[in-house]
């Protein structure tokens, strides 16, 4: 049977407008040639079943449920080409492009042409999809501890036909969800005021930036510093915002920003855990490097004292790879709480490898979309020791890396003595 969209998911897609698409990207950096892309369509059928939400679509002229895509060709949301620009340049594409409402928010692009024996795999995917009980990522499936042949066929599948959800007219505006929100939020009671308060339909540009660093040199500083290894992200994420707002000729101010936390839910959920919104005023103003750690960390620690919170190394062991479903939850986020200028999403990986197939996976970046007050969003991922900075702005980024790097050096030096 059909399954309703909860008021939370109608929030999400109401934010995914023509003019201001919000989705996540999440790229994949593997070894080796680029596959042929029905064998990949193989892989993705296969584990489709531990992910169903990425075999459904929105329907319904009522009330908007999830139901089986009939039509589901997997091919279909496999495409494949050769990098002519940047990476950056291409994620910046696919974040300012619309999902196809019409069938399952996903879709996944093979790139080769990139320098070195490597290819990527770029996954675009709506976080309404993504609830961490019920829906995983399709990612949080798709890769594995070894390598694995690709064989055999998918299991059969039996898309159950498309039924009326009993609850028709509360979200009749389907062209509209904005208007079909507002009159949700009338019948409810004011359930999704709140949540429709930012939302904006105005264009916004895309800009992306990123880069990789050695977990090591981050847990050296944190050992030094007597901080965690958040901390040490937060401040390197601060300084590319620092060196953002001066570049781009921002007013220069420390803004708010939503860096959700992973606590417990004893057991209640997939992945383990719950991801609550925390949010910190980022010391963007505040004169040197190890000024801005300090101040992070005293921010940071009331959090760490709860015995809620779940530790790095527990994220690490969740079952699967977690990464990609937790950073859709986080993104979910962005209707709860405060107005905010500023999304850090970081989420730990495994410290040893993953595998596509029989290819060994080299790194994962994941850019988050900017969305409503959003000027800046960040998505902070390790593998394999290795972490990567993905960042998306409203304007350009040219320097933010190198501020990001210079940050880093400065509080090694310093630390050192």
């Amino acid at each position: 049977m059909a399954d309703p969209v909860s008021m939370n998911e109608a929030l999400l897609l109401a934010r995914d407008q023509p003019a201001q698409p919000w989705h996540q990207v999440s790229v994949l950096i593997i070894d080796g040639a680029a596959p042929d892309r029905e064998l990949l369509a193989t892989l993705v059928a296969q584990r489709l079943v531990y992910a169903p939400r990425f075999r459904q679509k929105l329907a319904g002229g009522g009330l908007q449920s999830w139901v089986d895509d009939r039509g589901l060709n997997v091919a279909g949301h496999l495409r494949a080409e050769t990098l002519t620009g940047s990476l950056e340049q291409r994620v910046a594409t696919l974040l300012a492009t619309p999902l196809e409402r019409l069938h399952p928010l996903w879709d996944a692009l093979i790139l080769d042409g990139l320098p070195g024996d490597c290819w990527a795999l770029a996954v675009r995917a709506h976080p309404a999809l993504v609830d961490g009980q019920d829906n995983v990522h399709l990612l949080h499936e798709l890769l594995d501890e070894q390598p694995t042949l690709i064989e055999g066929d998918p299991p059969a599948w039996n898309p159950v036909p498309e039924q009326a959800t009993g609850l028709g007219g509360l979200l009749r505006h389907a062209s509209d969800p904005i208007q079909a929100l507002r009159e949700a939020a009338a019948g409810l009671g004011g359930l999704a005021e709140h949540g429709l308060r930012h939302v904006s339909t105005e264009a916004a540009p895309r800009h992306v930036a990123a880069l990789e660093l050695d977990v090591a040199d981050l847990k050296a500083i944190a050992e030094r510093g007597e901080c965690t290894v958040h901390d040490v992200v937060l401040a390197l994420v601060t300084a590319g915002v620092r060196g953002w707002q001066l570049d781009s000729g921002q007013p220069f101010h420390d803004p708010v920003a939503l860096v959700p936390l992973a606590v417990d839910d004893e057991g209640a959920s997939a992945m383990g855990c719950q991801v609550a919104p925390q949010f910190i005023q980022l010391p963007v103003t505040t004169t040197t490097a190890i000024q801005r750690l300090a101040a992070l960390a005293t921010m940071t620690q009331a959090r760490i004292d709860s015995d809620r919170l779940v530790g790095a190394r527990d994220l690490i062991d969740l079952a699967g790879f977690a990464p990609p479903t937790l950073h859709a939850v986080a993104a979910g986020l962005v209707s709860s709480g405060r107005g905010h200028e500023a999304l850090v999403v970081n989420v730990p990986g495994p410290s040893s490898a993953r595998w596509l197939g029989e290819q060994r996976v080299r790194s994962l970046m994941v850019f988050e979309s900017t969305v409503d007050e959003q000027a800046i969003s960040v998505g902070v991922s390790s593998l394999a020791g290795r972490v990567g900075l993905a960042f998306t702005a409203n304007a350009p980024v040219a320097n933010l890396t190198r501020q990001v790097s210079d940050e880093l050096g400065v509080l090694t030096r310093e630390l050192r003595r």
